[in-house]
């Protein structure tokens, strides 16, 4: 580069250096309008991007979802993590966080009235979505109003507020044509979800969540299929404790491409297995 610098000074030395108010044959002069030049070479230079210089920047993530299982697993990854700055969760009432959440500020909306709240959903770079329940606890119009109605609208309101990246946990077996509620649920909202337009999308699907010491929500039969799950089941390959689900979450944030990203139960296990 200075050596293109040196050629085009070179060149055009008519204009710059062989001006008689500039040069007058003074050999002083003309080195000191090269250091001149020299100068602003490398004032110009030092404005220039390079790798050294480039650092990740830190983010404000979003969690919905926060309360449950695998988003009280993922609230402390995301306030452990060096390349998150601020964390606002989001939900129905402001809960007891404990220690180490600094970076977060908990807001309470009207998921009924989620429109009226459209503020609350704006300077964010990223969310994740952890919002979910069951049709045992909330009944069948419950279970769709939560799982579908308030994820969406939540994430339409984060891409109309500015996000552009948006991450959301589903479940194994996901199929908007399924003829069961669950996972034909679950794939509806995972399809309007795309057409959103997020410039980078990631879903999660994995099979059995494992808690540990057991959910605060009893579920039938799940605390004997978790004690089954931690016994045999070493490897994961049919159930996954749900910190290894908010790793995973937390390390495609950093790492996927832009589109659309699907991660089966087992490439989720695969990606939170990896070396920082």
């Amino acid at each position: 580069m200075l050596i293109v610098f040196c050629l085009f000074y070179l060149l055009n030395c008519d204009s710059v250096l062989c001006e008689k108010d500039n040069f007058n044959g003074d050999w002083r002069s003309w080195r000191r309008d090269w250091r001149t030049l020299a100068n602003s070479i490398s004032v110009e230079n030092s404005h220039c991007p390079s790798d050294r210089n480039i650092k990740k920047m830190s983010s404000t993530a979003l969690l919905l979802g926060a309360t449950g299982e695998t988003g009280k697993e993922l609230l402390k990854q995301l306030a452990a993590s060096p390349h998150i700055s601020k964390i606002v969760t989001v939900g129905r009432r402001v809960v007891d966080l404990g220690e180490g959440m600094d970076k977060v500020e908990q807001k309470v909306i009207d998921f009924d009235n989620i429109d009226q709240h459209a503020e609350q959903f704006k300077q964010v770079d990223k969310a994740f979505c952890c919002l979910g329940t069951t049709r045992a606890k909330s009944g069948k119009e419950g279970f769709i109003k939560v799982d579908y109605t308030y994820v969406l609208k939540s994430a339409e309101l984060l891409k109309a507020g500015g996000c552009n990246e948006f991450h959301l946990l589903t479940s194994k077996g996901s199929n908007q044509d399924s003829w069961f509620l669950y996972p034909s649920t679950k794939g509806k909202v995972e399809e309007a979800v795309k057409g959103l337009g997020f410039t980078k999308l990631g879903i999660y699907r994995p099979s059995l969540l494992i808690t540990p010491g057991g959910r605060e929500e009893k579920r039938m039969g799940e605390g004997w299929l978790q004690s089954l799950a931690n016994w045999i089941d070493k490897s994961h390959s049919w159930s996954v404790p749900v910190s290894i689900v908010a790793r995973a979450m937390l390390l495609a944030s950093e790492t996927i491409s832009s589109g659309v990203t699907l991660l089966e139960h087992h490439e989720i296990v695969e990606l939170a297995n990896k070396q920082p």
